[in-house]
């Protein structure tokens, strides 16, 4: 059939000439002559993705996921993996987790291009400009257009950036913007369709392909032969273009050979579905459809595949298709966005369906692939069959709930809730006295034995043995009622391993007939607690315990579980294990109940791979029932969506680029959320944000493109603060960590998706630093001192003052004391002078009476004989008058009179030294306020005499007549 054609449209091209009539007749004639072929082809060379039953992972985003409008007119992407989306509600951002929206002008967005200056060029219905990224990484958008004043723009449905130049299509005019000016060019034709090749700009319009030169379009030999052609896409294609229509194929063209149809096997299906995008990556074509989904044509191969909503699309309709960096397609479709994971190792059942529930065991028996559910079991052929199509077909009579499948011999044991069912090849049948079935083990030495472990009611273990060609119950074993989760044989004889949440981990050895439990003991390490499931396996041979505490290997020589520290490196150091399996090949499955790792070994090299694991379906893991199974290059690995076939081939380590993180927004998370950070496409310096102590509470937002796996990746993260190294988190699938009441100083968080610590080419970081508040600022410390200083200085000022006011009160009250006891002395000695002066004044008187007498005794005394007695009394008043005249009482007086007056006498004799002890005395006396006939007696002459003496006196001390002798002797010392 193959050989007909080729002749046929050999000799076509012999007989018709070049005009685009000629060849699309010929195209015409061709397809209609290779439509029996093309179905034979069909079905030869469709590949296993083809098949209806293992379907690409798609991840699929509704409108209410990028909170926008519906139809999705063309897609781009940045160098670091995001992805933009021309949308009816304006431009759309996705990061690799969450989506962003910017406005555009009346928000009817379709065509937008990205450009190396930074910018995104973007057109729509009467407008276009370009967006670029703030400060904080939101996209501001610049709107040239707003200068055309007098010219219908129309609908800008293509941008073709060039450097120094870009182009905005729309239907009648392209608009050249070249530094900073823009040019309109208007064709005589409408425009159908523009493509950069090379570095030339191609416009296609309804009368033919032209060149643009500067600012005019020069028309090209054959261009015509495009005539009437309804293009979709012009694109580079082996030093050509590929010329994609909307119905009638695709095309090459050459200036130098005109227009040649590109016959492809998908030409019925592009005919039949009417294409409407288009993009090209190699040979590989993608094309999207209004009716058919995608179609994924190979033009090396000369294949297709069309991916559309019975294989996991949202809808049929595709309106624009972009292959990314990462091998992945993009598909914008009329209501939705889909991502094609075509890299991925992985295959979904069902298209991620759980059409036949959460997938819990799968076995390879015979040549089928047996998958058990919590529904039922189902069987279906091996996905590396030739089949062109794979049923799915459930087994009559075995719905339920299924934990385990065993292949055994020529039979396969299905554990189930209601017993244990055998699979055989002359049919199947339940094996009577049994409920409750959660695992299966055979027993070595014993090829007819099998021991099965239940729970509920008959919990325990039980012997099953193979008898006149069936499996038969036969007995329970005695000695053993605990529930069994997890099940294997030990290599000694009669010795099985049990655990399960609770009930600990027991050795268990058998009696020779296996009819009762001779031995039991519990292994029960003060760090490996019961009270979650345990998974037991060998790994090279060593019972090893899969455990939320990690890792434990039986040491039979100390008969003990030992931490196993290597194998736990060798896995990457993680925390917790929930699931751990080594294959044939020696490849190291495990679980931490959130994700499936592979870590690999190369026989090769006799060694594991390094660095870092596979991570498949992370978030999908049924926790503590996660199982693997394999048969050649497949495994199938079971999670609560149903079941994933996973192509170890396609999914080597070292063939996945690590899925670099992106810090992408940091918010303040006081009162309403504030952007304080943003990370754009653009490469950013690694500056240190800087954010004030009211904002120590923050959000960090981050992604990471998810590459060429089926699945959103895993973080982990950790803060440390002032270069101290730290813990990091837990690997999970949340994309923001918040940061609560930070106190003051500089940070580094850091990010990594990569399950390997050393991988650090996956892992991102930001740096800032809290400020203090200002109450613990430099200045703030500086004023507080200074205040402080101040305080002290007023407070010492206050205390100085205190204490001097107390000294002087303490200082006033010894002087007041002082004068008190000044006073009080010179009262006293006042006192004493008055006595002594009374006393003199007394003894004065004393003496002038006794003077009186004795001259009255005198003259009564004749002159007889009494001469010697008159001579007696003369001399006693002679002494009288020498003691009266002489007495030490006036010492006494004047030594009083001193102190009390403070030198008085001194005083008076410094000031006046012409005054007589007479005059002194007479000034003290004034001085005392006596009276003048008090004066006398002191003086012992008359009060005329005193009189005299006072006057004498006033001439002496120099007094006016009018001055007051009292007065001034009164003031006379007092300075």
């Amino acid at each position: 059939m193959e050989v007909i054609v080729k002749m046929l449209i050999f000799a076509l091209n012999k007989t018709y000439n070049c005009s685009f009539a000629m060849l699309h007749l010929r195209a015409t004639l061709n397809r209609q002559l290779k439509k029996l072929s093309t179905l034979i082809l069909f079905c030869l060379c469709l590949p296993l993705s083809a098949s209806t039953l293992w379907h690409r992972p798609i991840t699929s985003f509704t409108r209410h996921d990028y909170q926008a409008g519906t139809q999705n007119w063309m897609i781009a992407e940045q160098p670091n993996g995001w992805i933009y989306v021309a949308n009816n509600k304006g431009l759309l951002e996705y990061d690799g987790e969450t989506w962003s929206r910017y406005a555009f002008g009346n928000n009817k967005l379709r065509a937008i291009a990205r450009a190396n200056d930074g910018r995104i060029y973007a057109g729509g219905v009467a407008q276009f400009g370009y967006y670029e990224p703030d400060a904080r990484a939101r996209l501001c958008y610049t709107s040239l257009s707003d200068s055309l004043n007098d010219i219908n723009i129309g609908v800008v449905r293509h941008i073709v950036v060039q450097p120094g130049c870009v182009c905005f299509q729309t239907d009648s005019h392209l608009f050249l913007w070249r530094n900073g000016e823009l040019t309109t060019i208007t064709p005589s034709h409408a425009i159908v369709a523009s493509a950069l090749v090379g570095h030339s700009l191609y416009v296609a319009t309804t009368e033919g392909l032209h060149l643009l030169s500067l600012s005019s379009l020069s028309p090209l030999p054959f261009g015509q032969q495009l005539k009437g052609l309804k293009l979709i896409a012009m694109l580079p294609y082996r030093d050509q273009m590929l010329m994609v229509s909307r119905r009638d194929g695709l095309f090459t063209f050459s200036p130098q050979q005109g227009l040649k149809p590109l016959d492809t096997a998908a030409d019925p299906y592009i005919k039949a579905n009417e294409v409407f995008s288009v993009d090209l990556r190699g040979d590989s074509l993608a094309l999207g459809t209004v009716q058919g989904g995608v179609c994924l044509v190979d033009l090396a191969n000369n294949s297709y595949e069309v991916i559309s909503m019975a294989e996991g699309l949202q809808n049929k309709t595709v309106l624009s298709v972009r292959w990314a960096c990462d091998g992945n397609l993009w598909a914008g479709l009329d209501n939705g966005i889909d991502c094609i994971k075509l890299s991925s190792p992985m295959r979904q059942l069902c298209g991620n369906r759980p059409w036949v529930g959460s997938g819990y065991t799968a076995a390879i028996f015979g040549n089928n692939l047996y998958l058990g559910t919590n529904q039922g079991l189902y069987h279906t052929a091996l996905p590396s069959s030739n089949e062109a199509e794979q049923s799915l077909k459930p087994i009559e009579g075995a719905s339920g709930q299924i934990w385990n499948l065993l292949p055994y011999g020529n039979d396969l044991l299905c554990a189930f809730d209601r017993g244990l069912r055998v699979e055989c090849a002359h049919g199947s049948y339940w094996v009577e006295g049994l409920r409750g079935v959660r695992c299966i083990a055979p027993l070595p030495g014993h090829p007819k034995v099998l021991i099965a472990g239940t729970y509920g009611i008959d919990r325990g273990l039980h012997l099953i043995k193979y008898i006149d060609g069936r499996w038969h119950w036969a007995g329970k074993i005695e000695g053993f009622t605990i529930s069994c989760k997890s099940l294997v044989a030990a290599h000694e004889d009669c010795t099985i391993w049990v655990a399960n949440q609770g009930e600990g981990i027991h050795k268990i050895k058998l009696s020779s007939d296996l009819s009762r439990v001779e031995a039991n003991k519990e292994y029960h390490p003060a760090a490996l607690h019961r009270d979650h499931y345990f998974h037991l396996t060998h790994i090279d041979g060593q019972l090893t315990v899969a455990s939320r505490y990690g890792l434990w290997s039986y040491n039979a020589a100390a008969d003990s579980l030992e931490r196993n520290i290597a194998l736990e490196q060798q896995l990457g150091q993680h925390e917790s294990y929930t699931y751990l399996m080594q294959d044939s090949l020696r490849n190291l499955w495990h679980s931490d109940g959130e994700a499936m790792y592979l870590l690999r070994y190369d026989a090769r090299l006799k060694s594991y791979a390094h660095p870092g694991e596979d991570v498949y379906l992370p978030g999908w893991m049924i926790e503590d029932f996660e199982h693997v199974a394999h048969f050649g290059q497949y495994s199938i690995v079971c999670h609560e969506g149903g079941f994933a076939l996973l192509d170890r081939n396609m999914g080597c380590h070292h063939q996945m680029p690590p899925q670099k993180p992106v810090i992408h927004r940091v918010y303040t998370i006081e009162g309403s959320d504030s952007l304080v950070y943003g990370r754009s496409y653009l490469p950013t310096s690694n500056e240190l944000l800087t954010l004030p102590y009211s904002c120590n509470s923050i959000r960090i937002e981050y992604a990471a493109v998810c590459g060429p796996h089926s699945h959103r990746p895993l973080y982990a993260c950790c803060l440390k603060k002032n270069g101290a190294d730290t813990v990091w988190s837990n690997f999970s699938d949340g994309h923001c960590k918040e940061l609560l009441n930070l106190p003051e100083g500089r940070y580094e968080f850091c990010v990594r998706t990569s399950s390997n610590p050393s991988d650090k080419g996956a892992m991102a970081s930001l740096k800032f630093e809290i400020l203090p508040p200002w109450y613990r600022t430099w200045w703030s410390r500086l004023i507080g001192v200074a205040l402080i200083a101040a305080a002290c200085f007023l407070a010492y000022r206050r205390l100085s003052r205190r204490h001097r006011q107390q000294l002087e009160q303490k200082d006033n009250k010894i002087d007041s004391l002082e004068r008190e006891n000044l006073e009080a002395e010179l009262r006293h000695k006042q006192e004493e002078l008055v006595k002594t002066t009374l006393n003199i004044v007394r003894k004065n008187e004393m003496l002038q009476e006794i003077k009186r007498e004795v001259q009255g005794i005198n003259h009564d005394i004749g002159e007889d004989n009494l001469v010697q007695l008159r001579r007696k009394t003369l001399r006693l008043l002679g002494q009288i008058d020498t003691n009266i005249a002489h007495d030490d009482d006036l010492k006494s007086f004047m030594s009083t009179f001193d102190s009390v007056h403070h030198h008085f006498f001194l005083k008076l004799e410094q000031a006046y030294p012409d005054l007589t002890l007479k005059d002194k005395l007479l000034c003290a006396y004034i001085k005392m306020n006596l009276l003048s006939k008090e004066i006398a007696p002191l003086m012992n002459i008359s009060v005329r005499g005193v009189e005299i003496s006072r006057y004498r006196l006033r001439k002496k001390l120099g007094l006016d007549e009018g001055a007051n002798l009292s007065d001034f002797l009164q003031q006379f010392n007092k300075n």
